[in-house]
């Protein structure tokens, strides 16, 4: 029983990190139906129309209106399993040039963020929000955010990218992280955390799976092991939780502030934004130098 589990693994875990085989087969010859040329492959190389194309049928009104989506040709659905169960690996495989069967993944965002919108109004009958929010002018990017899921993601989310870049830049794995890839990382990340997070409605544990997914996601991605993988992205979210901090106290008023110090609101705001900055950038000074001590260990032991 247990050599069988392990064997389930093995092969889990090889599929995982190849899930699909591009190996070239004989194929007969095809005459194109709509310019009459002869060739053999998936495609005329004259117009582009697929060999395989029949008669009209129940197929053909399904992929009509998958294309009013966008996902006729990519399959969505299969993207976001693959970003379940693999989600380094297929981040890494789209970064790296892999990206015929991946879906895009910022129209995958703002759909499913469209979808669990519907879900969540659908649902809010019968699982009311018993949270109260907070009046003030720091709220007001928050509940745009909340109202414009797939917007308001992808912005929060990128405030991850240059801290991981700057901790993982060095990492075994993924040598074509970049800023601009460092983009479609969060992208694919704030995708699953929205549906965890709609999920959570229902079930309010779901929400726990976030943080879990988050290190398995880097841990494939990057290569390094949990421990190095868990305090690199704890050091990312405690700079995220710096600067928004920052950035909620310079969108409050302080009036008591400025009775109390006699000194205008904006310098005091400048003053510990600026505190907050410095706390931001030597704490990823500090990652950074120990992300290049690792790598230098890492270059020295391969030598030998």
């Amino acid at each position: 029983m247990a050599i069988h589990i392990k064997e389930r693994y093995r092969r889990f875990r090889a599929w995982q990190e190849s899930p699909l085989s591009y190996t070239m087969q004989e194929e007969k010859t095809h005459c194109c139906q709509n310019c009459g040329l002869e060739f053999a492959g998936n495609f005329c190389p004259c117009c582009g129309q697929k060999a395989t194309l029949g008669k009209v049928n129940w197929t053909s009104v399904r992929e009509n209106v998958m294309e009013i989506w966008g996902i006729g040709t990519r399959s969505m659905s299969y993207t976001l399993w693959q970003l379940f169960l693999r989600p380094g690996y297929l981040i890494r495989d789209y970064i790296e040039g892999k990206r015929q069967v991946s879906f895009p993944p910022v129209k995958m965002l703002l759909i499913v963020a469209i979808i669990c919108t519907l879900f969540s109004n659908l649902i809010k009958p019968f699982f009311p929000d018993e949270t109260v929010q907070a009046e003030g002018t720091g709220m007001d990017f928050f509940k745009w955010a909340e109202n414009n899921q797939g917007w308001g993601m992808l912005i929060l989310s990128s405030v991850l990218i240059l801290p991981t870049w700057i901790l993982f830049r060095y990492s075994p794995r993924c040598s074509a992280h970049s800023l601009p890839a460092g983009f479609f990382i969060q992208v694919f990340l704030s995708t699953l955390t929205l549906i965890f997070g709609t999920l959570s409605d229902m079930y309010r544990y779901t929400l726990w799976m976030v943080p879990i997914y988050y290190v398995i996601t880097y841990h494939q991605l990057f290569g390094y092991g949990f421990w190095g993988t868990i305090w690199r992205l704890a050091t990312c979210l405690l700079v995220i939780v710096l600067v928004a901090s920052s950035v909620a106290f310079v969108l409050e008023d302080l009036p008591q502030l400025e009775a109390e110090k006699n000194m205008p609101v904006w310098l005091i705001k400048a003053m510990i934004a600026g505190l907050f900055a410095v706390f931001c950038a030597a704490t990823l000074a500090i990652g950074y130098g120990i992300s290049r001590w690792t790598q230098a260990r890492r270059l020295k032991k391969n030598k030998r």
